[in-house]
């Protein structure tokens, strides 16, 4: 009898098998040759079910960026304030050494994206932002309800994304303390909804 195999589960597997391999090489030092072994796979088994290496990487960040929802989502469901919820959101990929290396891995997907990316890369990438501008339209939402927050702060969603991705690159290239940063910039809009509502 023939086994059935789950091209889904056998894809991810061999995604998640290469994960600190790609972490350790980044994106640029990979081979197919090396994630097919790592995967212990022969390298016809990783074409049969990725067309390159690119698709290999969208798979372990996918991996990535699902743990890091999961995560976010635990965040939001807490019963704390939105300040805290959005500090936590901007943090969260600093918190701990694998969550760095995997900041790290990032810089260099977005790094390639913007120099040479193809359509491919520029569309997950779209992906990973819609996930995060829904998971922070829940936060915003959740702090309106609860009168923590003016109706406007909805529209607020992109601008702390792009504060995000800025400090994804600022932390690197200008040695910022991320905790810092995040902790001024939440004091600062926080005071200005204050100061907005006094009005």
């Amino acid at each position: 009898m023939a086994i059935i195999v789950n091209k889904e589960e056998k894809r991810r597997a061999i995604a998640i098998a290469c994960r600190d391999l790609l972490l350790e090489r980044g994106i640029g030092g990979l081979t197919i040759a090396e994630l097919a072994k790592t995967a212990g796979v022969g390298k016809g088994t990783i074409y049969e079910y990725f067309k390159n290496k690119e698709e290999i990487v969208f798979e372990i960040m996918a991996v990535f960026i699902a743990e890091y929802e999961k995560n976010l989502s635990e965040i939001v469901s807490e019963e704390t304030g939105s300040k805290k919820k959005l500090f936590h959101f901007l943090y969260l990929g600093f918190e701990d050494e694998e969550s760095r290396r995997q900041l790290t891995l990032y810089r260099e997907f977005l790094a390639i994206a913007m120099t040479s990316g193809t359509d491919e890369m520029i569309a997950f990438n779209m992906q990973c932002r819609e996930k995060f501008v829904d998971i922070l339209g829940k936060i915003l939402r959740e702090g309106i309800e609860k009168g923590e927050l003016p109706p406007q702060a909805e529209e607020m969603k992109s601008a702390l994304l792009a504060f995000a991705l800025g400090l994804i690159v600022e932390v690197y290239i200008s040695r910022l303390d991320p905790q810092e940063e995040i902790e001024r910039y939440l004091d600062t809009l926080f005071t200005f909804i204050e100061k907005k509502e006094e009005k």
